[in-house]
């Protein structure tokens, strides 16, 4: 009979990583079992940056944050993020490569370029990118509702006040979350948001 090593590590789960700044500027963060609409949207109502299906090199600092806490149920529920080291913050920052976008201002100044020293992570990046095309032409193929969002259409996700919206592709949709890539630069990190905060474009005639 084997031995119970008691460890109750979750193997094969996806975590998900919750960072942001409180409202004295203090680093917080944690991470979460599952990936949930309501968890996600409570984050970016905290602006905090959100980090799914990360690489290793990621992921691996991610597991050092505290488990985060969920209050209230349903699609509306709040969040407990505590304040961690900023030394651990700006590492998980800077393995993740430069901000998506929407993010606080006082994370984008520290913003790293993306450069990945493992090739093998970064052959897999690039199948991944591969694996999803765009499906919508300039004038048709558009998704013409939010419900009808899928894999492979272009949406416009907004960059920020400055930089307004850009094209995106969505590579993965969960209920309401959208993974997505941007259509002109696929080499830049894949990045988040819910379905409600990305606009469509114009279709044109049905």
């Amino acid at each position: 009979m084997g031995k119970k090593t008691g460890k109750t590590e979750p193997a094969k789960v996806d975590q998900v990583y919750v960072l942001g700044l409180d409202a004295n500027g203090k680093p917080r963060g944690a991470r979460f079992a599952e990936l949930k609409d309501s968890i996600v949207s409570a984050a970016m109502d905290m602006k905090c940056r959100v980090l799914i299906d990360q690489p290793e090199a990621v992921s691996g600092l991610g597991m050092k944050l505290p488990v985060g806490r969920v209050y209230g149920g349903g699609k509306v529920v709040k969040l407990f993020v505590p304040n961690i080291r900023r030394e651990l913050y700006d590492k998980i920052l800077e393995a993740a490569g430069p901000l998506a976008g929407g993010e606080p201002a006082a994370e984008k100044q520290n913003a790293p370029e993306q450069a990945s020293g493992n090739p093998q992570t970064k052959s897999e990046t690039d199948a991944a990118t591969a694996e999803v095309r765009c499906i919508s032409p300039v004038t048709s193929g558009l998704p013409r509702s939010w419900e009808e969002i899928a894999v492979g259409h272009m949406v416009l996700a907004h960059e920020s006040p400055d930089d307004g919206w850009w094209e995106a592709v969505v590579i993965r949709r969960e209920d309401e979350i959208l993974t997505l890539r941007y259509r002109d630069a696929p080499k830049l990190p894949k990045f988040i948001r819910h379905i409600n905060t990305v606009a469509l474009v114009n279709p044109g005639p049905g």
